[in-house]
């Protein structure tokens, strides 16, 4: 099965990422490419079952990220409509976030 691809638009402010359909897929890689970092930023990664009511994939809570790099998080077995990427805060600096969404099987 091959893998589908989606990066979003990266964020440079407080907010959320377009929603990426998922319906049909089951298993999801998210990767977060933060740039430009000044002491910190804090992501959520969203998803949906009605399309309409999003809620943070990670049950341990927000993910507080201190340098530049990459972060992924990985789900498994979860059926879901659609995932976003939030951006919750910046604290200094002027930070690009970028979300790059996987998942196997149907949705697009």
């Amino acid at each position: 099965m091959v893998p589908t691809f989606t990066t979003a638009t990266a964020l440079t402010a407080a907010g959320t990422t377009a929603d990426v359909p998922v319906t049909g897929a089951k298993d999801f890689v998210v990767q977060v490419n933060v740039t430009n970092i000044g002491t910190n930023v804090v992501v959520r990664v969203e998803g949906t079952l009605d399309g309409t009511n999003y809620f943070n994939c990670d049950t341990a809570g927000d993910t507080t990220i201190t340098a530049n790099g990459v972060t992924a998080f990985t789900m498994q077995n979860i059926p879901l409509r659609s995932l976003r990427g939030r951006l919750v805060s910046i604290s200094g600096g002027t930070p690009s976030v970028e979300f790059v969404f996987a998942h196997l099987g149907a949705g697009s």
